[in-house]
């Protein structure tokens, strides 16, 4: 119980915008279920419950500070100018259809669901598309960690055992860029104003 509960609480923050991506619990979960940990419903229903909990949370911050949630300083440096009118665009011109795409879009999804209550989407419509989307998106993922838990297993062994080589790579390619970088300051191509 204790498990589903803590899985429960991750799966809601990592859907407010807590770094716990949605997916890679959802799939964890799916993993556990796999082991026999926990069972394989009780996933998929905590999840669809959780990530409609947070969607909802989402949706219902935009709806209560309405457009102006854009000038809110947190909000304006975590999505950018751009994102925003981005999604301003797609949810006028798209409604719906765009709260069920952006549960499917990597880095739209929380700015979807606050545009879509900010830029008036009705609730139940609202709903509606994030309910479809949650209902495709929950048991995916839950059913790849079960389905793929030996391969998934498999992978972070290997990765573990080629993480130095990984890390020296990182380390390579930063100094690659920071010489790069160096080099274009010094030829006058780094395009800042003089």
């Amino acid at each position: 119980m204790g498990t589903l509960a803590g899985f429960f609480l991750i799966l809601v923050g990592g859907g407010v915008g807590l770094p716990i991506p949605e997916d890679l619990t959802l799939v964890a979960g799916g993993v556990l279920a796999h082991h026999g940990t926990l069972r394989l419903l009780d996933v998929i229903l905590v999840g669809l419950v959780a990530v409609i909990i947070a969607d909802w949370i989402i949706y219902l911050a935009g709806r209560r500070y309405g457009r102006d949630i854009v000038k809110l300083p947190v909000l304006a440096r975590l999505f950018g100018a751009g994102r925003l009118d981005t999604v301003r665009s797609a949810v006028e011109r798209h409604g719906v259809r765009a709260v069920f795409a952006a549960r499917f879009v990597l880095g739209f999804r929380i700015a979807t669901f606050l545009g879509a209550g900010a830029f008036g989407v009705p609730p139940y419509r609202f709903g509606v598309a994030e309910a479809a989307g949650t209902a495709v998106f929950v048991p995916a993922m839950a059913t790849l960690g079960f389905l793929f838990a030996d391969q998934a297993e498999r992978i972070v062994r290997n990765v573990s055992r080629a993480q130095h080589w990984l890390v020296l790579l990182g380390l390579v390619a930063l100094g690659g860029y920071l010489a790069l970088r160096a080099w274009s300051g010094r030829a006058g191509l780094g395009g800042g104003s003089e």
